[in-house]
Formats: C-alpha cells, structure tokens, sequence
C-alpha cells in the first residue's frame, strides 16, 4: 500500500469519527441533551452523581470524563460543571487537567489519522508555514490557546502540522490556565452572586473582577512569554532553511 493511499484511507477513518460523533450528537436523545439548557443542567447532575459514587476516585473520574468529553464537544459547558461540582477552585484545577488531557489525545488522534493526509497539501508556502510550526510550535499553540480559538478545531488540526507534542501539550496547558480560571471562577461564583444581588453594585466584587482582570491580563502573556524565550512569532515569510 502507497503512502497516499495510507494517507487517504486514514483520512476517511478521521471523517467517519467525525461523522458518527456529529450523527450522536444532533440526531441521538442523550447528543440532544448537550444542546438544550435543560439538558445541560441534567449532564451535570449525572456528572455529579457518577463522580460522587466514585468516592476518592471522583477527581480522576471527573478528569476522565473532561478528557473524554471535549474529542467531540465543546470543553466550557464541562469546565462549568467542574465548577458546580468541585467549586471554584477545585473545578478548575480538575478542568485543567482534563482539558489538557482530552486536548493531548486529540492531537494523537490527528497526528495519526490526519499527518499523511495533510502532508501532500502542505507544500510551497504552506509548507514553510508547516516547518515553521515545528521550531515555534510552543508560541503558536499558546498564542492560539489564550485567544480562545475553537478547542476542538486547534486539538485536531495541530496534529496534522509538524507541531512537536511537547511543544504542543505545554502551549496548551499554559494556554487555556487563564480561560480555565475564568469560566471556574464565573460559573462556580453565579450562585452566589445570584442569591445575593440586589444592584449593579453587588458585581464589584473580587469573584467577578478577578476573572475580568485575569481576562485582559491573558491577551498580553503571549508577547511576556515571546520576550522570555527570546521566540518572536513566526511570520508568513519563507523559512530559514527551507527545503
């Protein structure tokens, strides 16, 4: 069997996890709870109920089911409900870790299936785009992760590129701690804001402000982390040394 043909075949396999994820999804009673309020609210209420029979082992049960989750689904609604669960703090050390878990087989994933696909596209200024990602692998990722970049499309997607794992599984636990933080702080805060809100005064609070501080903070680490490592993000220029 040819490469190509390697290539293609793994490709199709891509699509058809796609494919079924999507079809489970949209056109399932249990993919449709995911998509409603309602549903939502009785995700997290099985999440609770599963990780608290799981006494002692609830945290690693719940990091599981984050990494598990976000193949496929967005990662805020399960970072939510770590918070609800686990509170503030806790909610997001667990989502942490699954985020960063369920994001690193999702490259492998990618890196597999999708790599020989890729590999015949990625050629002239794509290609040297490509080489470049393999030297600034940890900026790019990063960079990507403190935008907030579509989770699951980044998790994939950088598989396919030269992107290095380790640069890849740093960029992105450094890169989504700040998101991380701020939807586990909100979320794990609304009920006690809601209990207690009587005016616009009630949100100047540190539950509210730090995660809004945190927020703007965020935008600037990539430049402070560039500085630091002496990395300047690639531009769209040829590639020194390209082949």
């Amino acid at each position: 069997m040819t490469e190509k043909r390697r290539g293609i075949i793994k490709f199709l396999a891509f699509l058809a996890l796609a494919g079924t994820a999507g079809y489970l999804l949209f056109f399932t009673p249990e993919g449709n709870r995911f998509l409603t309020p309602e549903g939502r609210k009785a995700l997290v209420e099985r999440i609770d109920l599963a990780v608290g029979s799981a006494g002692p082992f609830g945290p690693a049960l719940f990091v599981l089911i984050y990494a598990l989750g976000v193949l496929a689904l967005p990662a805020t609604p399960f970072t939510a409900c770590g918070a609800f669960i686990f509170g503030k703090y806790g909610g997001a050390v667990y989502s942490i870790l699954g985020g960063t878990l369920g994001a690193s087989v999702s490259f492998l994933v990618g890196r597999y299936l999708l790599r020989d696909f890729a590999h015949g596209f990625l050629v002239g200024r794509l290609g040297d785009l490509d080489r470049k990602a393999e030297h600034h692998g940890f900026s790019i990722i990063f960079y990507l992760r403190i935008l907030w970049f579509p989770f699951i499309v980044l998790n994939y997607g950088a598989g396919a590129t030269r992107i290095r794992f380790r640069d890849y599984f740093w960029g992105t636990f450094f890169g989504i701690l700040p998101a991380m933080l701020i939807v586990s702080l909100l979320f794990g805060s609304l009920k006690e804001i809601l209990a207690s809100y009587r005016g616009p005064a009630d949100l100047l609070q540190f539950d509210v402000l730090f995660p809004l501080a945190v927020l703007g903070f965020s935008f600037l680490l990539p430049g402070i982390v560039r500085r630091i490592r002496g990395e300047p993000l690639p531009d769209a220029g040829p590639a020194a040394g390209s082949e």
